[in-house]
């Protein structure tokens, strides 16, 4: 029974030990070598293809952006012109205001003359 016990404690002990030194090497082939250059290959194909993709797409968000570019700049064009329109209009309106107030002032001392005398 002892040596059942020994040879149990011998063979827990020491398997690991076995285990981990028996390597389970992996060869590196030749076939691996060229999947994965071709594997690169594609990678980069891809990756080729995504640049010219996000090339196009900024050359035409760029050109979307000046079209709106230019839409402000008609808009600001309309908008200089209409405050343009709205400077003159409160010119007139001013130049008519001081017309009628200098009309009856003129009016209430020419009015106010005979009774003066």
């Amino acid at each position: 029974m002892k040596t059942l016990k020994q040879l149990f404690f011998t063979l827990v002990f020491l398997l690991p030990l076995l285990a981990q030194a028996v390597e389970h090497e992996i060869p590196f082939t030749l076939n691996d070598r060229d999947r994965i250059i071709r594997t690169e290959q594609k990678v980069e194909a891809l990756d080729s293809k995504i640049d010219s993709k996000v090339d196009g797409f900024r050359s035409e968000m760029n050109a979307r952006f000046e079209a709106v570019d230019k839409r402000f700049a008609a808009i600001n064009s309309r908008f200089d012109q209409l405050f343009n329109f709205l400077w003159a209009f409160i010119g007139i309106f001013t130049a008519m205001m001081v017309s009628v107030f200098g009309f009856a002032f003129w009016d209430r001392k020419l009015s106010l003359t005979p009774m003066k005398n």
